[in-house]
């Protein structure tokens, strides 16, 4: 077996970018029922968040409160079950406190400056047969070169017709295809409870180049963490607050033949 080197198309560190910006404060939930809700899912039911693209940070605090916290520093008064994550947000159940009550939260968003180019809009499938299928896979499957192969930082989704946004159909989408820029959109008929309208997506795809301090997307250096001794080479990316656009890898043995095929979902 060959040991693998990755290397990674990564966002610029925070503080070497400029432009990216804040949302405003959610708070779409309050404690009562089972628990405080805070989630991205549920938010982007109301409208894009960070435009229709991947957060890139998000930070929480109880609200009226002006002491933070996110998901690697500061403290949350209660147990999480969703702990102030930027792709999934923030959520509290009553039942898993020692008092049986959460605190009501509020979230915010730090939303991605950079550069990319949109594709137009794509519509592959109609609703015919069990549903809409407008996913990143099938578009690809289809012989769609999405994003050279990188992944997409942004999504937009419209029905066909009237060019609605997604949120203001009425319909119902898949778990995890709710006009999501790794997925795509997804509404099929079982889950909606009905027939549902003809969409058509567009993704943002990042801008891949050498540059120090513009606003795009630079490649690592080539990452060696394990060697293939043992059940055999683990190079994970790892919890470390901000995920890469684009990956492509080599044998260690065999540096001058990079396999470029493999895509990090």
């Amino acid at each position: 077996m060959n040991s693998v080197l990755f290397v990674f198309s990564c966002l610029l560190t925070l503080n070497s970018i400029q432009g990216h910006y804040w949302t405003t404060w959610y708070d779409r939930d309050n404690p009562s029922g089972d628990g405080d809700h805070e989630t991205l899912y549920e938010q982007k039911r109301l409208g894009y968040v960070c435009g229709g693209c991947k957060p890139i940070g998000a930070q929480c605090r109880v609200r009226g409160s002006t002491s933070t916290f996110t998901r690697w520093s500061g403290t949350a008064p209660d147990i999480l079950a969703i702990h102030c994550l930027p792709t999934k947000g923030l959520a509290c159940v009553n039942s898993q406190q020692p008092d049986l009550s959460c605190n009501d939260y509020e979230i915010q968003y730090l939303c991605p400056s950079t550069s990319g180019t949109w594709t137009n809009y794509l519509d592959r499938d109609d609703p015919s047969g069990t549903g809409d299928w407008e996913k990143v896979s099938s578009f690809r499957g289809d012989g769609v070169n999405l994003c050279n192969g990188s992944r997409p930082m942004c999504a937009h989704c419209r029905d066909v017709v009237n060019q609605d946004h997604y949120y203001d159909t009425g319909d119902t989408y898949n778990t995890n295809y709710d006009c999501s820029w790794e997925n795509g959109l997804v509404c099929t008929t079982a889950v909606n409870g009905g027939t549902c309208q003809d969409y058509e997506v567009q993704f943002k795809c990042p801008t891949i180049c050498t540059c120090s301090s513009c606003s795009c997307a630079t490649w690592t250096s080539w990452l060696d963490r394990d060697s293939q001794g043992g059940s055999g080479d683990y190079e994970l990316v790892g919890p470390t607050g901000h995920n890469p656009v684009g990956i492509t890898q080599q044998t260690e043995r065999f540096k001058t033949l990079p396999l470029r095929s493999l895509v990090i979902y």
